[in-house]
């Protein structure tokens, strides 16, 4: 069970990169983020309430800035260890993103990530139009 999805975004892919891998990029419902964007390295997306904290923790091990990046993704350690690739790819207009997400073991979870990625994608998208409006 796969994920592939495409997003045509009016920002160029090292915007677009930039903001995938910069800690300073909070996009809701996430709380905070820990990334060292390296091949090896480690990030953790938080996820903090009142009564929880939830997070999605993996490995990096493959990325060309502006391109590509290749991670393991697992939910609250949860067991399901799946992967995740982003294109980065420039158009004329912006450019696309590409998510692949793989590995599902449960109909059910791969379908959350799959609504799971529109709602980033599009709140990405809104944090960049902040970042052009205040530049």
């Amino acid at each position: 069970m796969n994920i592939d999805k495409y997003y045509d975004l009016p920002f160029s892919t090292k915007q677009v990169y930039a903001a995938w891998t910069c800690p300073q990029t909070i996009i809701p419902p996430a709380t905070r983020m820990e990334i060292d964007p390296t091949v090896g390295g480690h990030y953790r997306l938080f996820i903090e309430e009142e009564d929880r904290c939830s997070r999605a923790e993996g490995l990096i091990f493959a990325i060309e800035p502006e391109r590509h990046v290749r991670f393991t993704w697992e939910r609250d350690r949860d067991g399901e260890i799946t992967e995740v690739e982003l294109f980065f790819t420039p158009t004329q207009n912006g450019s696309t993103l590409r998510i692949r997400h793989f590995g599902f073991n449960k109909q059910e979870t791969r379908d959350m990530h799959d609504t799971g990625w529109d709602n980033y994608v599009t709140q990405l998208s809104q944090f960049l139009q902040k970042e052009d409006e205040a530049a």
